[in-house]
């Protein structure tokens, strides 16, 4: 069994590595600051296994890293050291920069040295980005990176600086002791390509925060600028192929995809604009005149640091050796672009709400784009669509107590534009909503229980409509919002215009939930309810998508459905909504003393009524 160290292990990177590194035949010691942080950080997870995974408290700016005399002869055992540690700040001082980075190194390469003295180091991988100026041609500079490297190396930015000085030390060391070292560039780092959740907002997420505020009107660089991306499962699985090796030298890998396979960054931000629901830009703008706009002041106003432009480049990388090891269609096969609209929709998720936490209990992955929750369980799955003001996780507690009753699976999905899944421009927009239908009914081919609330029972009567569900799937509809009240006080709702819902004060949004009856009262309105919705307008994507879909159930879908075909219709309507009225024209009703957003307010007698309890 091979033992490795490992440093990093709780970052963005180290945790999937670490999920990766446990399906082999390995013992890990990870490099860490806090013991019992770790632990959480890894139940949280779900792959604590501490049969295989020891927590070493330690510093990388520490002599010794700062390690216990127990500790130290624990090190001293492996066979491997991978060396990713160091926190994402490009804006960090030098100071800051050289304490983690440069001083890192050395601490660590004087165990990699004594390992090597003591059994013979099997070898030392170091993890830095794609744009290090060194490689396995020209890594023998003889220089000292502490005293000489800073002039050196002409680049302003310490993070970036630092960064490649390390990458030099390490080979440095490596060459004069004799160890193995493998350098592995990856370019931005995003979220697993099973679900696109990137918690590392500090890169890719700096250029969707400026594009959320409408501050990137232009394309920095042009064509033939790219801005290469690899999912961090990808790279975990890299790095274990590369710890199989049995190397005897320095070899570099660096994992930029081909050229036709990473696409510029006019292309990028296309992508990028369409899955926020925004106009995309259209001017190119040369790089150097952004950086200088930027360093004149724009970024104070764009919260992009100048330097933050070093990631877009022209330059052209050698792959070979990634694909010697992971074969020829690698890069192909795990292609950032196959999920790329749900990584940008999940980092404006997290910029929206920054202190939300992921509710475990619920697993997500990707179908398609679309973001889906699910819990596992025996027998057809309960499938449940969302309405407008809400996402997927609105619909949790309904979906637990399902879950709870009858021991099947529920899946929720976040309806694109809204939640955490991106847009996606269909020339009619209702074929989105019934492209989840479609791909949703393919994984369920059993059949499955629907439940459509408000806006998301229109789409599973359209889905009746057009035939897309057939009598293994039975419906139920909670609240379908297609007969409104004879009331010209409710035929404009004054809240939802844009501005109005950009501007809305937690005061006004209450009056507007109580007033139309999509709460009964204040007590029915969940904690923290109001402050998600008024969060989620700040995001041009779900602020676009509610204000076209509400336009589009507006003018499409009031008196449209008068019978849709199917038996298997359960209908159930909470006769305090002061905007619709009952939709008595598609069947029996069961009527609730409750409010438009019942499922959200009352979940547990929601499922009772599902269930027929």
């Amino acid at each position: 069994m091979r033992t490795i160290f490992l440093t990093g292990g709780t970052g963005f990177i180290g945790r999937q590595l670490v999920e990766e590194l446990l399906k082999e035949e390995v013992m890990i010691f990870l490099l860490v600051r806090s013991k019992s942080k770790a632990t959480r950080v890894f139940q949280k997870k779900g792959f604590l296994n501490e049969a295989a995974m020891h927590f070493i408290e330690g510093d990388l700016t520490k002599p010794d890293l700062g390690l216990s005399d127990e500790d130290k002869e624990r090190v001293l055992s492996t066979d491997v050291i991978i060396h990713a540690g160091g926190q994402m700040d490009i804006q960090a001082t030098t100071q800051e920069a050289t304490s983690v980075f440069l001083n890192g190194a050395k601490h660590i390469s004087e165990f990699a040295k004594r390992i090597h003295q003591l059994k013979g180091l099997q070898q030392f991988i170091h993890v830095v980005g794609y744009m290090s100026p060194f490689d396995d041609h020209n890594s023998k500079v003889a220089i000292d990176v502490f005293k000489e490297g800073h002039d050196y190396l002409k680049i302003k930015n310490p993070y970036e600086r630092t960064k490649f000085l390390a990458d030099l030390y390490i080979r440095q060391q490596a060459s004069a002791v004799g160890y193995p070292l493998s350098v592995i560039n990856p370019p931005t780092v995003v979220g697993s390509s099973t679900t696109g959740s990137t918690e590392q907002v500090a890169g890719l997420g700096l250029l969707v925060e400026s594009m959320r505020r409408g501050l990137m009107p232009v394309i920095p660089g042009g064509k033939g600028y790219k801005l290469p991306l690899i999912a961090n499962d990808a790279l975990a699985k890299f790095i274990v192929q590369v710890v199989k090796l049995e190397p005897s030298s320095i070899r570099t890998y660096t994992l930029v995809p081909d050229k036709p396979l990473d696409p510029d960054i006019d292309e990028l931000l296309g992508v990028m604009s369409e899955s926020m629901n925004m106009a995309a830009p259209k001017i190119s703008v040369p790089l150097r005149f952004m950086k200088a706009l930027m360093n004149s002041g724009l970024s104070k106003i764009t919260r992009i640091p100048s330097d933050g432009l070093n990631f877009i480049t022209n330059r052209t990388f050698s792959n070979d050796l990634p694909k010697k090891v992971m074969g020829a269609d690698w890069f192909t096969k795990t292609s950032v672009m196959n999920f790329f609209p749900a990584v940008v929709a999940d980092l404006d998720y997290r910029l929206m709400y920054p202190n939300n936490q992921h509710n475990h209990v619920f697993e997500r992955t990707l179908i398609g784009n679309t973001v889906i929750h699910q819990i596992q369980g025996e027998g057809r799955p309960f499938i449940l669509f969302h309405g407008l003001l809400s996402d997927g996780e609105d619909l949790f507690p309904l979906g637990l107590e399902l879950h709870e009753q009858t021991g099947q699976p529920v899946w929720i999905p976040d309806l694109p534009g809204l939640g955490r899944s991106p847009f996606k421009h269909e020339k009619n927009l209702i074929d989105l909503y019934l492209n989840v239908v479609k791909e949703l009914s393919g994984k369920a081919a059993q059949g499955a229980h629907w439940i459509g609330h408000s806006f998301g029972a229109v789409i599973l009567l359209e889905a009746l409509a057009r035939e897309c569900l057939d009598t293994k799937n039975t419906i139920t509809l909670l609240q379908p919002p297609v007969t409104k009240k004879n009331h010209k006080s409710f035929n404009a709702p004054p809240l939802l215009n844009k501005w109005a819902l950009k501007l809305a004060t937690a005061n006004s949004l209450e009056r507007y939930l109580i007033g139309n009856g999509l709460f009964e009262n204040i007590e029915s309105i969940p904690k923290h309810y109001i402050a998600k919705v008024r969060s989620s307008f700040t995001s041009p994507r779900i602020l676009n998508t509610t204000l076209q879909l509400n336009s589009f159930l507006s003018k499409n879908y009031q008196g449209v459905f008068t019978k849709v075909p199917g038996s298997n219709l359960h209908i159930i309507w909470g006769d305090q909504d002061r905007r619709y009225s009952a939709p008595v024209q598609l069947g029996k009703i069961d009527v609730v003393p409750y409010g438009h957003h019942f499922p959200i307010s009352h979940p547990t007698e929601t499922a009772s009524y599902v269930l027929g309890n």
